[in-house]
């Protein structure tokens, strides 16, 4: 996927991803997270579909890639299902929720593709940020919780053809865009506990 540099003007409900809102506290614990975007200029919206991790990177329209190894002793998978991408943290730096020692932290790659590091390993790619993530809630608009990176801009970009709604699309962060992305906003939802033991 080639990425441009653009100087172009997100739509004001999508800039405001970029910059610190107005803000109260965010709630304490686990959470999942959706996209939010807006049709302006497009029919393509999406209102809070599910952010989730397949193959190391962040979608939506594609199922979570939950692994749970079966030949680990006293290991019961039926408390794992993977069902859904559960985060936490978000004040500073962000990881998977889940019950793999170690955890799985996530970053931005050098390419600005959201990405999460491998199980039982913590090590970061050359050009890897993992900080500056943060939740907070929004005075306006029924007060969602957002999650932001400071400075930076949220993208979503298709892969593959087929109904705009329903194709993957891949998550991005950085003031850049490629051909055929749109900015995007990303709120966060309270969950419960840990739904995977890695991804």
């Amino acid at each position: 996927m080639k990425l441009i540099t653009s100087s172009f003007a997100f739509p004001l409900a999508v800039a405001t991803a970029a910059v610190a809102p107005r803000s109260g506290p965010a709630p304490p614990g686990p959470w999942t997270a959706g996209v939010w975007k807006i049709a302006q200029g497009t029919d393509i919206f999406f209102f809070g579909t599910a952010i989730n991790a397949n193959g190391g990177k962040f979608w939506i329209n594609r199922e979570p890639s939950a692994e749970c190894p079966s030949d680990v002793e006293g290991l019961d998978c039926s408390a794992y299902p993977g069902s859904e991408t559960v985060f936490t943290g978000g004040n500073g730096t962000l990881s998977l929720n889940v019950a793999v020692p170690g955890g799985q932290q996530v970053y931005i790659a050098e390419d600005g593709s959201l990405s999460y590091t491998v199980p039982h390993s913590g090590a970061l790619p050359d050009g890897a940020v993992a900080t500056g993530f943060a939740r907070s809630r929004s005075e306006a608009f029924g007060a969602p919780v957002g999650l932001y990176n400071t400075g930076r801009y949220w993208s979503i970009c298709p892969v593959g053809e087929g109904e705009p709604r329903e194709i993957p699309y891949q998550l991005f962060i950085g003031d850049f865009k490629s051909d055929g992305c749109y900015g995007t906003e990303v709120r966060t939802y309270s969950a419960d506990g840990v739904s995977a033991w890695e991804y």
